[in-house]
C-alpha cells in the first residue's frame, strides 16, 4: 500500500521562532538581538544573524546556559521538521489469530429458510457446526530514524486507526404471514470504527532509531455454514491509521508532523 505522508511543521510557529530576534546573553553578561541561522553539532558551532545584519559564527559555549539550550533546542526542531532527517516510517503488524467454532443442536432447529432436522456432516446427536470466527488482532508500527547529530527529546505521537466490522442485525423489517414460526431473518451491517490513542515516544538519540507501536484492534471473520438465527457471514476490515508525532518548539509550542497508511 501507498504510504502518503502529510508532514507539516506549524510553519507559522517555526517560521515565527526563526524569524524573530531574540536576546542572546553572552557568558561575560554582555547582550545582544540576534537569530539562530544555523549549528552544526560536530563542531558546537552556531551562526547567528545579528539585528544589525551582520553574520556571525562562534562556539555555542560562548553563550548562556539557557542560550545554549535554546541553540540545540532550534537544531532539533529543524532535524524534526525534515523528512530527510527524521525519518518515519509505518507499517501494519498482525498480533495474532484465534478461532472459534458455534455448535448448535440441529435436531428441532430450523435455519431462516424454513428448513428443519438436521442435515449430513452433524454428529450423531445431532449437533453441527453452523458457524467458524476467525478473529485477527492488528496494531501499527511507527519506526523513527533520527538522522541528525543531536537528540530529540520529550516526543509523543497521537494515532486513530479506522476499520469497519459487520455484526448481525434482526431484520424487522421483514414481513411474515400470522403464524409463520419460522426464525427471524439477520443481517450483516456494517459498523465504521475508530480507536484512538497517545503514546509516549521519549528521546531518541542522534543517529539512533526508535520503534513504537499502536493499540491493537480486533476484525472479526465469521463464516457460517447454515444460516441459523445471528449465525451469518460477517467481516472485518482494516481501512488505515493516521499518526501524528509532536514536540515542544524553542518557545514551548508544539509542533508535530503527520504520516498515514494509506
Amino acid at each position: 500500500m501507498k504510504k502518503l505522508v502529510v508532514w507539516f511543521v506549524s510553519f507559522n510557529l517555526v517560521c515565527l521562532a526563526a524569524d524573530e530576534f531574540r536576546t542572546f546573553t553572552a557568558q561575560d553578561g554582555r547582550k545582544l538581538k540576534a537569530k539562530v541561522v544555523s549549528y552544526d553539532p560536530a563542531s558546537d558551532k552556531v551562526q547567528i544573524l545579528r539585528d544589525d545584519k551582520k553574520s556571525v559564527t562562534v562556539q555555542s559555549s560562548a553563550f548562556s546556559d539557557a542560550d545554549q539550550k535554546y541553540i540545540k533546542t532550534w537544531s532539533a526542531i529543524g532535524i524534526f521538521s525534515s523528512p530527510s532527517k527524521l525519518a518515519l516510517d509505518i507499517s501494519r503488524n498482525e498480533v495474532g489469530t484465534t478461532k472459534k467454532e458455534h455448535n448448535v443442536d440441529m435436531t428441532n432447529v430450523e435455519d431462516d429458510s424454513g428448513d428443519s432436522a438436521r442435515r449430513g456432516g452433524g454428529r450423531e446427536d445431532g449437533i453441527q457446526t453452523v458457524a467458524t470466527d476467525k478473529s485477527t488482532q492488528y496494531k501499527y508500527n511507527l519506526t523513527l530514524a533520527n538522522k541528525g547529530g543531536v537528540p530529540l527529546d520529550n516526543l509523543a505521537m497521537e494515532y486513530r486507526i479506522y476499520y469497519a466490522q459487520e455484526k448481525p442485525v434482526m431484520d424487522d423489517k421483514e414481513k411474515r404471514p400470522k403464524g409463520d414460526l419460522r426464525p427471524v431473518r439477520y443481517l450483516p451491517v456494517s459498523e465504521n470504527k475508530v480507536k484512538g490513542g497517545k503514546v509516549k515516544i521519549g528521546t531518541i538519540e542522534a543517529k539512533g532509531t526508535k520503534e513504537v507501536s499502536t493499540g491493537s484492534v480486533t476484525l472479526l471473520q465469521r463464516t457460517a455454514n447454515r444460516r441459523i438465527e445471528d449465525k451469518i457471514d460477517l467481516k472485518g476490515e482494516l481501512a488505515g491509521v493516521w499518526v501524528k508525532v509532536y514536540m515542544k518548539s524553542p518557545d514551548g509550542e508544539m509542533v508535530e508532523r503527520d504520516i498515514a497508511l494509506p
